[in-house]
């Protein structure tokens, strides 16, 4: 499929089937991943991979937004390993990571698993518990599997607004 039918097919998964992500498929999500470019690539990111049974069920403890998926990544960055703008001060660290995880969410769509970007948790509290070095900044957790039969895209995720609400020829 083109870039653009892949880009539609992926969607915000919220209910996944039982059946665990292959190796070789975790490794493609991985992998592509790493292609992503980051500032300077510095290559600043850190990407946790949570599957075994101990580790979802504390994931699972910790989110009620972790819908039953068999694998939970969470994506994080160094500190001081992340390029930082010398006219600003502005961290891009944040965005390294939003890049990696978009090209891993994008791979698992082409693999026929679904994912869901979860930005409303405790980072403190998953840093804690999964031993994440304080020279790290956790951004967010993504959902990985295979959907449920019954997995079906949000009414939102076809709204849309205008481009001339948002974007503006200069």
């Amino acid at each position: 499929m083109d870039f653009t039918e892949l880009a539609r097919k992926r969607y915000s998964v919220r209910d996944y089937s039982g059946e665990p992500v292959s190796d070789g498929d975790l490794d493609a999500v991985i992998g592509v991943g790493m292609l992503a470019p980051t500032g300077k690539n510095i290559q600043p990111q850190r990407v946790y991979v949570i599957r075994s049974p101990e580790g979802i069920a504390k994931a699972r403890s910790l989110t009620r937004m972790a819908f039953n998926a068999p694998v939970v990544l969470m994506v994080s960055y160094k500190k001081d390993e992340a390029w930082v703008c010398p006219f600003d001060g502005h961290c891009i660290g944040e965005t390294d990571v939003a890049i990696v995880s978009t090209h891993m969410m994008l791979k698992a769509a082409e693999l026929g698993l679904g994912t869901c970007w979860i930005g409303c948790f405790d980072a403190a509290a998953f840093a804690e518990a999964f031993g994440v070095p304080d020279d790290e900044k956790v951004v967010h957790l993504m959902t990985l599997g295979h959907p449920s039969e019954k997995a079906e895209p949000s009414p939102m995720h076809y709204a849309s607004k205008a481009p001339s609400d948002v974007v503006r020829y200069l």
